[in-house]
């Protein structure tokens, strides 16, 4: 099986990197970049568009080579609504209607923001649909202050994807989290969709949410791997910089597995990432390595923070190092993998039952 990235991934990566540079923390702790400044400059750079899970031009990047965009959005810990974007629009294409193709040109030209809610037991109630109305609450959602519209998957075997729009009769409210990270819990109180808004069910939102939702995780754990990355290089920075009895702290054998540590998680999740990838582009069943996929990049957010503290010690912690901002980002990341492998698998299990009682 060929793991290689995609065919013009170093080129987009050096253009991502120059990018997130003004977003990223690391650069410089007041970087903000304005919301409406982040979404022009995505769509001017066509980032809103290089996703496209039903393009037949062989001219289209793959996603191995939109992976880039995020490995570096990891590697700077820039937090865009970039990743949620994608997935929406992926949703809306694979849907393929033309009302959904209508929403997926929005979104891919800037002119929309329209942000994925997908069913979840883990935190809330999943949102479900019933007698033109949704009910429940999605938490943990990124960016739904600035959503003009939310792009919902329902739970059920008659499960919808319904286009809501963010006037409506919708609760958002922030969830405060250690990292700063854009979070609400958006609550669907007999919110009701117009016919037209319903835009599939049954397996056809099945399908459409369970593909949008695979290519989304490995985007995620693209993002990961770039953190991972990043943060070895700060560690081996340190483990050389830093002196004790005479010496580097990085010639001790303790040290220096602990950096190795680092980089084995981080490249173990790269190759799950392009095992998910050469499965989804060669049109085989992506699940058995999407789960290990998820696993692995939860695994690689919390043992890439322990280790590289474990080097850092006491610094680690100071307001004036970057280590800890890794640490806010991991436990996001490893609620998003465990979430990820939840749906994916409640949904993969629903378009089973529903072919199997055909």
């Amino acid at each position: 099986m060929d793991l290689a990235w995609g065919e013009d991934f170093t080129a987009l990566a050096d253009v991502s990197k120059s990018v997130f540079a003004r977003y990223s923390p690391l650069e410089e702790r007041t970087n903000s970049v304005p919301f409406g400044e982040q979404i022009a400059q995505f769509a001017e750079l066509g980032w809103l568009q290089l996703s496209d899970p039903v393009a037949a031009d062989a001219d289209s990047p793959s996603l191995g080579t939109i992976a880039a965009v995020f490995v570096e959005m990891g590697r700077a810990l820039a937090d865009t609504p970039l990743l949620d974007l994608t997935i929406a629009r992926d949703m809306a294409l694979l849907i393929g209607t033309e009302r959904s193709t209508e929403v997926a040109e929005r979104i891919g030209s800037g002119g929309a923001v329209v942000i994925p809610v997908f069913p979840s037991t883990d935190w809330g109630s999943a949102v479900s649909y019933s007698n033109g109305s949704l009910n429940g609450v999605a938490l943990a959602i990124g960016h739904a202050d600035h959503a003009d519209s939310f792009l919902v998957h329902t739970a059920g075997d008659n499960g919808v994807v319904a286009l809501v729009d963010s006037s409506s009769s919708i609760g958002i409210e922030t969830m405060p989290n250690m990292g700063g990270h854009s979070m609400f819990a958006v609550t669907f109180d007999n919110v009701p969709v117009a016919e037209a808004d319903v835009l599939a069910g049954g397996d056809d939102a099945h399908r459409a949410a369970l593909l949008a939702g695979q290519r989304g995780a490995v985007l995620r754990a693209a993002q990961v791997y770039g953190a991972g990355m990043r943060l070895l290089d700060m560690t081996v920075s340190y483990a050389q910089q830093r002196r004790q009895f005479g010496g580097p702290i990085g010639r001790f054998q303790a040290v220096q597995y602990l950096c190795t540590d680092i980089a084995i998680a981080a490249h173990l999740t790269s190759a799950h990432v392009r095992s998910v990838v050469a499965a989804i582009e060669s049109g085989d069943d992506p699940q058995p390595h999407l789960g290990l996929m998820c696993k692995q990049a939860a695994k690689t957010a919390l043992q890439m923070v322990h280790c590289a503290h474990e080097v850092h010690a006491g610094i680690g912690y100071m307001v004036e190092s970057n280590v800890h901002l890794f640490t806010d980002a991991a436990k996001r990341w490893q609620y998003d993998f465990g979430n990820a492998a939840e749906n994916n698998a409640s949904i993969a299990s629903a378009i089973t039952r529903i072919y199997e009682g055909a």
